[in-house]
């Protein structure tokens, strides 16, 4: 299995390190803190060590490189990794700007090298179940995907939460549409800090006719990351809050009509979908990324998966600077 050298290894990084080297492809550490160089060398006291990225680019015995920095600095590291011809797996987003996504996917292209984007989510088996659910037609006509991410969490002062949340939700739609999707309408509410959505809705449409939602907020008293998939025959309900056995859910359903009108809707029973999970999530996304390098292999979640996210992201965003909102302090 090829060496990954780990650049950033703070929070999220900390993760990633423990699975790299469970999965006996840790090759290497870039980090410039020396509080959390200490912890390091006690944890992994056989893996090198480096404060500089050049300088770890050019000793360190790793082909591969894993970037969890914070979101600014991605640009500069990724690019610096890619033109040493690595290939590279970015933490999500993969930018903060389209057209520093796009930078970055056309050197992985100029460099004859992978490219990848961290959106775990995509790795889910009940997910994948769920593709290959939709793929087969057992839900009929696929005709709206509803997203919701919410809860009563961290928030944050540096970013909203559309960026914080919908980067998973985005993936999400991206996976089970089957095909390109555009906002068409957005609604915000931050009343806790100006200028930071706190609650974001987001309406989309696809070019044959789908629909999508992403409801996103770290105001809701309740905890909700649950994907809902509405078919003309069945509808699928994802929700990762529940244990692994009801995590997925089919539900029948029929509609009582007089002519073109909808009279009733009645649901019908419901029937848990057995799936399976070969490893945790980021030892699955990891070993497909190193798979995808070694081999020359696809991935959903490529580059260009990446910069459709960030694309989503900005226009969105876009669309909530354009819209006043009210702010009352609490």
């Amino acid at each position: 299995m090829m060496k990954a050298l780990l650049v950033g290894c703070g929070y999220w990084g900390q993760n990633w390190a423990k699975t790299l080297y469970r999965l006996d492809a840790l090759g290497a550490i870039c980090e410039p803190s020396p509080h959390i160089q200490q912890a390091l060398r006690q944890n992994y006291p056989d893996v090198p060590l480096y404060e500089d990225l050049q300088q770890a680019l050019s000793q360190a015995d790793a082909q591969v490189v894993v970037i969890a920095t914070p979101v600014p600095t991605h640009l500069q590291v990724a690019s610096t990794c890619l033109m040493a011809r690595k290939h590279v797996l970015v933490e999500k987003p993969l930018t903060l700007t389209t057209d520093d996504a796009a930078t970055l996917v056309h050197l992985a292209e100029e460099n004859h090298v992978t490219l990848a984007v961290g959106h775990l989510l995509m790795y889910h088996p009940a997910l994948l179940k769920l593709r290959g659910l939709i793929r087969d037609g057992i839900l009929g006509d696929i005709l709206s995907v509803q997203c919701t991410r919410i809860n009563m969490g961290k928030v944050r002062n540096e970013e909203n939460c559309w960026w914080s949340l919908a980067p998973h939700d985005i993936s999400i739609l991206s996976m089970l549409l089957g095909e390109p999707f555009e906002p068409v309408s957005a609604l915000k509410m931050n009343p806790l800090q100006r200028d930071i959505e706190d609650t974001v809705i987001v309406n989309f449409a696809t070019p044959s006719g789908k629909t999508a939602l992403i409801h996103n907020s770290w105001l809701s008293p309740v905890k909700k990351h649950e994907t809902v998939v509405i078919g003309s025959r069945k509808i699928a309900v994802f929700e990762d809050t529940l244990p692994a056995e009801k995590k997925l859910t089919l539900i029948d359903y029929d509609l009582a009509r007089e002519g073109d009108i909808v009279q009733d809707i009645r649901k019908g029973s419901s029937l848990a979908v057995e799936y399976h999970a070969d490893d945790e999530l980021l030892a699955m996304e990891a070993k497909a990324f190193l798979t995808a390098a070694e081999h020359n292999s696809p991935l959903d979640n490529d580059g260009r998966n990446g910069l459709q996210v960030v694309q989503i992201l900005e226009q969105v965003q876009s669309m909530l600077d354009r819209q006043p909102a009210p702010f009352a302090k609490v």
